[in-house]
């Protein structure tokens, strides 16, 4: 069973190039969905961040408000690292399970991608897999495909100040994929890294 991890920044392409992978038979486990399960409300984590940033974070139902935790999270890199320090655990206790619960069937998938966004903030969670793809994009790219999704400049780029670097994610990665051009450029550079480097891995 072959582990690829995925990291980059926001709006740098994770979730295209997991829906690529996810084509061609990949069995996709998305940290940030672990991190949302576990955000639900009677989960120790949902607890311990409404202790950290206060009942302003709840919406109906006592259920975190997603904008708003962001909000307050992201309003420093210093607030966003108390939540990573109470998410990040949590995470790796579940997908670590995860991974070993496939690895264990009788059929273990051949091929596993890790959505990990914040690796570089998290480097533990490289632990947990065979190999590393940073994406790197340059911060204009990244604001116009959030933008072109409803996402305010000023909230991207105060996403953008409380992430690592490209620089840092280059640091941690096996393999750099540059995602500056448009989408059919995207999809032939991730094409010729599946040839390359895991088809042969994973045959």
């Amino acid at each position: 069973m072959y582990v690829l991890a995925i990291t980059g920044g926001i709006g740098s392409g994770k979730s295209t190039a997991a829906a690529y992978f996810a084509s061609l038979g990949a069995i996709v486990l998305d940290l940030d969905d672990i991190a949302k399960h576990l955000l639900e409300p009677q989960m120790p984590v949902h607890a311990a961040i409404v202790e950290a940033f206060g009942p302003e974070v709840l919406g109906v139902g006592g259920r975190i408000d997603h904008e708003a935790l962001a909000a307050r999270a992201f309003a420093s890199p210093e607030r966003a690292r108390v939540l990573n320090e109470i998410v990040h655990p949590a995470v790796y206790a579940v997908a670590a399970g995860a991974l070993d619960a496939l690895a264990m069937q009788a059929e273990p998938p051949r091929f596993v991608v890790l959505g990990v966004p914040l690796l570089a903030e998290a480097p533990q969670f490289a632990d947990l897999a065979d190999a590393v793809l940073a994406l790197s994009s340059d911060e204009d790219s990244r604001i116009e495909r959030l933008s072109a999704r409803g996402m305010a400049e000023e909230e991207v780029e105060r996403r953008i100040a409380c992430q690592a670097s490209d620089a840092e994610r280059r640091q941690i990665a096996d393999y750099v994929i540059e995602n500056d051009g448009d989408q059919a450029e995207f999809r032939e550079a991730l094409e010729r890294f599946f040839e390359e480097e895991v088809a042969p891995r994973v045959a």
